[in-house]
């Protein structure tokens, strides 16, 4: 405050305001709106993924994380016990047998899913009537909830009169396959892919529509027919989406868990059901071990074993992208 001799009266001097800078606005703004994923990735996703990292280590199995005494006998609680879970596991015949079995069902399940997802891609392309009714019937089933999806397609492969024997008798085969019990991993593997075609489909008539038409006017006029433009214009312009449906069928592959286990032929044990060792994926054995045994860093160790498997393999397919995945920036640099 400045005083005024001459007049007697008090004048009030106000500081000036600080002003906060636009890129400071900015970027308050954008804190502010990823806040709720930051949050929910942090305590979600973070701190769930280091406990399960410490819960390998220990003896921890659900109940122990304090000490307890029953009947007189004390039992001490959750402690550290080092990498012994993993050297278990490392020896543990059951636990490759999974790995091995998920490793067999992505080399069926993704070449068969992408084949069937570029094929319906094409169909839809070729011009045919009704584009919308068929792009909404065959996205169903990716839409459709598992478990709904799965007691759909027990009925489908019902032993007595089930969909799936009607046509294979109609064409002279048995007509009283028992699926479930007799055939559950080609069960399986037909739901995986029919599950997953609808996604697929979708992303591959996106990349089909990208590609310009007068690359094929210009292959029509050269004499080409239809199944050399596809393998010379068609399938070169699409491996991007190859690449990015090769991926995501890995990650979807590997994260399976449900669909094997609600395809089980005693489900009444919940996740204690019985799953065929044809079905008995990763997932199913480490979330057992966790959920069933109770022996929690045992589990935890599984999957922290697990997880760089699949991160090297997810490398070693993008690095493989640098072979045959077409780059049109690469190809304009060259020029």
């Amino acid at each position: 405050m400045a005083i005024d001799a001459d007049a007697g009266s008090a004048t009030v001097v106000r500081k000036p305001r600080r002003r906060v800078s636009f890129r400071r606005r900015e970027a308050l703004a954008f804190y502010g709106f990823i806040s709720p994923w930051l949050l929910g990735f942090v305590f979600l996703g973070l701190l769930p993924i280091i406990a399960g990292f410490l819960i390998s280590l220990s003896n921890f199995n659900g109940f122990n994380l304090h000490g307890y005494t029953v009947n007189g006998i004390h039992h001490p609680g959750a402690h550290y016990i080092g990498f012994s879970k993993y050297t278990r596991a490392l020896h543990d015949p059951y636990f490759w047998q999974s790995l091995k079995t998920t490793g067999k069902i992505a080399l069926i399940v993704i070449p068969l899913g992408i084949v069937t997802q570029l094929g319906l891609a094409l169909l839809l392309n070729s011009g045919i009537k009704f584009l919308g009714l068929w792009r909404t019937i065959f996205f169903a089933a990716f839409v459709v909830p598992v478990v709904a999806k799965t007691d759909m397609w027990k009925a489908v492969s019902a032993q007595d009169g089930g969909v799936l024997n009607r046509v294979i008798g109609f064409f002279g085969g048995p007509k009283h396959i028992d699926w479930i019990n007799g055939h559950p991993t080609a069960l399986l593997l037909m739901l995986l892919v029919w599950g997953g075609s609808g996604i697929g489909m979708l992303i591959f008539l996106a990349g089909l529509r990208s590609i310009p038409e007068e690359l094929y006017e210009a292959a029509r006029i050269d004499g080409a027919s239809k199944l050399r433009s596809f393998w010379a214009i068609t399938l070169p312009l699409l491996t991007p989406v190859l690449m990015f449906e090769l991926v995501t069928s890995l990650i979807f592959v590997s994260s399976m868990f449900q669909e094997p286990l609600l395809l089980s032929p005693g489900l009444q044990g919940g996740i204690a059901s019985y799953v065929p060792n044809g079905n008995r994926v990763f997932n199913i054995e480490a979330l057992q071990q966790i959920g069933v045994t109770g022996d929690w860093g045992y589990g935890a160790a599984e999957i922290w074993i697990f997880v760089p498997m699949l991160l090297f393999v997810t490398a070693a397919v993008f690095y493989s992208g640098k072979f045959w995945v077409y780059s049109a920036s690469e190809q304009y640099g060259r020029e």
